[in-house]
């Protein structure tokens, strides 16, 4: 993750699975991950476009909290996600506090 100086938010993610082993590019990167404003919006935008998306899901099981996973024509996951109304614009500490 890359938290700058001075942010509020985590503003890049890089998400790493060891036990996916590496892949041609010489890393392990499992995926990136994205915050759009609207999944809804985004889906269908994207369908337009000709990019095929798995059905957006609820890891908490809410509304408005949701992610949906696309993968780019070289074969790597990106993963969606819509935070819930009043989250901030990212991952904080808040969201490992027990």
């Amino acid at each position: 993750m890359l938290k700058l100086p001075g942010d509020e938010f985590v503003t890049i993610e890089l998400v790493h699975d060891r036990s996916r082993g590496r892949r041609d590019s010489g890393t392990a990167l499992s995926h990136f991950v994205i915050e759009v404003e609207s999944m809804d919006a985004t889906i269908a935008e994207l369908a337009a476009r000709g990019v095929e998306s798995e059905e957006p899901t609820s890891p908490d099981g809410s509304a408005d909290f949701r992610t949906a996973w696309i993968v780019d024509p070289d074969g790597n996951r990106i993963e969606l996600v819509q935070w819930p109304v009043g989250h901030a614009d990212g991952l904080t500490a808040a969201d490992w506090a027990d």
